[in-house]
């Protein structure tokens, strides 16, 4: 069924709560896919992690750049990483603001498959960096505690046609009422940012 994406600040509270693994594919696995795969439709994004739709269950959709269908992974974990990148960071549960992020440039995780069959993959560079969003809210943590500096932050706006006459969008910083919501919310990230 489709779900309504959870955001701050009414959902701030449960956005921040860590999310239980599972110990089997089952009844409740069954649904949150059945959930995913039927709100993916309904918004523009890389991925949905289960908290975003309500659900405290381990588990995330996410469709990147080489693939032809959006795939769910359940119980991920980060076992290794390597490199770090500073670039683009945005969240459907922080609606209207953008700012980039630290993250590790090359990643290796395992989880399951939406159907319970394990695996172990290396991601690299932006689907490194989705895969990094998505299993952050799986731990409770959001984009923003992961930046250097609000400042640093912009919002999206229609620009000027392009030579074809079609809409384009360009980046505006930050308005000090926007910069001031995501300072409420944000837990920083001690240390070093590539921490998990």
């Amino acid at each position: 069924m489709k779900q309504k994406i959870w955001m701050l600040p009414d959902k701030a509270e449960f956005l921040r709560q860590r999310t239980r693994k599972l110990k089997a594919v089952g009844a409740a696995s069954d649904a949150l896919v059945r959930d995913f795969f039927d709100t993916w439709e309904t918004v523009a994004a890389y991925g949905i992690a289960a908290p975003q739709i309500g659900s405290s269950i381990r588990a995330f959709i996410w469709k990147g750049q080489e693939m032809d269908e959006p795939e769910v992974i359940i119980n991920p974990k980060i076992i290794r990483w390597y490199g770090e990148v500073k670039d683009y960071d945005g969240c459907l549960s922080v609606p209207g603001f953008y700012c980039p992020t630290r993250r590790a440039r090359e990643i290796e995780v395992m989880g399951w498959t939406a159907t319970g069959e394990p695996f172990r993959r290396k991601y690299v560079d932006f689907d490194a960096r989705i895969l990094q969003h998505e299993i952050d809210h799986l731990d409770g943590v959001l984009f923003i505690d992961r930046i250097d500096a609000v400042d640093e932050g912009y919002s999206l706006a229609e620009g000027p046609p392009n030579e074809a006459g079609e809409p384009t969008v360009v980046h505006v910083p930050a308005s000090e009422d926007l910069k001031a919501f995501v300072r409420r919310f944000q837990r920083p990230i001690p240390g070093h940012a590539l921490i998990w």
